[in-house]
């Protein structure tokens, strides 16, 4: 499916049929692609840009769809590999002022997180290193 262009978020770069490879979700998805473009709470000539995940339920684009700034996006992404780092035993860290820590420390949620991580392992693994391939080429 491609991305809708009469909505207000105004994609200029997409991932259609996001639903074939949305993970453990894959083929049965209400997340039916992605997009970069320019932001709907731009008003007038504003170009901030946005990433958006376009869900779509009972045949209508869902006002759940989801529009974050780019920088929210990628630091989303490095909570992820921060918690699955700290998952694996390693210590929490801050980097650049990006400081990750726990909401609460609990023998349940550790055990969630491990859990959850070996679960998901084979689509986040395809995931961040299609990351870490961006990363390279952009010389990261």
């Amino acid at each position: 499916m491609k991305t809708p262009k009469h909505l207000k978020h105004k994609p200029i770069m997409e991932v259609a049929n996001y639903d074939a490879i949305d993970g453990h979700r894959a083929k049965s998805t209400d997340a039916k692609c992605l997009s970069l473009g320019v932001a709907q709470w731009n008003g007038g000539l504003g170009t901030e840009l946005s990433a958006k995940v376009w869900r779509m339920v009972d045949g209508r684009w869902s006002r759940q769809s989801e529009e974050l700034p780019l920088n929210r996006v990628i630091d989303l992404a490095t909570l992820i590999c921060e918690t699955k780092l700290h998952s694996d035993g390693k210590p929490l860290t801050s980097k650049g002022g990006f400081s990750v820590s726990k909401t609460e420390s609990s023998a349940l949620h550790d055990k969630i997180l491990k859990i959850e991580f070996e679960k998901d392992n084979e689509f986040l693994d395809k995931s961040l290193k299609r990351l870490a391939k961006s990363l390279k080429a952009l010389g990261y």
